[in-house]
């Protein structure tokens, strides 16, 4: 046809096939037809470049004086440079990008931030607030403030020696060391609370059919508690200063309620000559604390900073404070 062999009518250049391309003239055969049936003309692909319209205005076929041409300025002429004025392009690099410019924008808080990015402690909350008093009581809102007040009492304390405390409190907290880990540990935590990720890691439950012959033989699924609620338990509690409570909170964390947390094997013999008889008690299901060690360093973090409040605010009734 006219279109794809790239016969020449009405005296004037073929353009060639939808896919061809022209130097010169800013013209280029690429991308959707931009014309409709009101321009008289019939819009084949293609577009202008380099100094001309925007790409993907496509090549038209005049029916009038059967030439083809540019849908992009309705020229006809080959050689003519295009007389659209040129689209502004955004560049890459070392131009301010507009809000409706196409290009997307992140934010620190998007979700290409990894759970290693290191967070900003440097401007921690000024007093420890009660959990009603940050956002309503919403358990991420008030685990973030826990933290980073802890982490910027942490500092202060460093800075002036931890005065008051005693020698076996000192020695776990002082040093450059103990605190970046801290931190360090702390860091996945709150990236997983600011993307609104569940901090519940453990084994689910398996409908399959047990592969012990004897079903008193296999661990029981033992449905985990929340590690947020948790979490929220321990940080609410060591602001109320009973740090029993929030030891009894961690507790549930690591150990959960786990019947039986490794698997035993017994063998009896059976018979004489005849062998032996095996017994097994095989696991319970394993927690979050079992499964994910990013969140085993995380609760140990928070259990050393949930110790450091108990040192900075003990509670007056000894019978609410942990020794450590």
């Amino acid at each position: 046809s006219r279109r794809s062999s790239g016969s020449n009518q009405g005296g004037s250049t073929c353009l060639g096939s939808r896919s061809a391309s022209c130097n010169g003239s800013g013209h280029r055969a690429s991308g959707p037809s931009a014309l409709s049936a009101a321009d008289g003309v019939n819009a084949v692909e293609g577009g202008c470049v380099d100094g001309g319209a925007p790409e993907g205005l496509g090549i038209l076929d005049d029916a009038v004086s059967k030439r083809w041409g540019y849908a992009c300025c309705k020229g006809l002429d080959r050689n003519a440079a295009c007389t659209l004025p040129p689209s502004p392009k955004a560049s890459p690099q070392g131009v301010d990008v507009g809000s409706d410019s196409g290009v997307e924008q992140t934010s620190p808080d998007s979700e290409d931030m990894t759970e290693e990015t290191p967070l900003d402690f440097s401007n921690p909350p000024p007093e420890l607030l009660p959990s009603q008093a940050v956002e309503g009581g919403a358990p991420a809102a008030y685990l973030e403030h826990f933290v980073r007040f802890m982490l910027g009492a942490w500092r202060q304390q460093q800075e002036v020696g931890f005065p008051g405390f005693r020698d076996i409190e000192r020695q776990a907290f002082q040093g450059s060391a103990a605190y970046a880990e801290a931190e360090k540990a702390l860091t996945p935590l709150l990236w997983r609370l600011k993307k609104g990720e569940s901090l519940d890691r453990g084994e689910q439950k398996d409908n399959r059919r047990s592969r012990e012959t004897r079903t008193s033989m296999e661990g029981k699924f033992v449905k985990e508690k929340s590690v947020l609620q948790q979490l929220h338990m321990m940080a609410t509690k060591a602001e109320e200063r009973d740090y029993v409570k929030a030891h009894e909170a961690y507790m549930h964390l690591t150990f959960g309620n786990k019947m039986w947390n490794l698997t035993h094997v017994a063998h009896v013999a059976a018979c004489t000559m005849k062998g032996a008889r095996e017994y097994r008690r095989n696991r319970d299901s394993l927690n979050t604390y079992d499964m994910d060690p990013v969140s085993q360093k995380y609760m140990w973090a928070f259990k050393k900073i949930t110790h450091l409040c108990q040192c900075l605010r003990p509670s007056s009734d000894q019978s609410k404070n942990v020794v450590m």
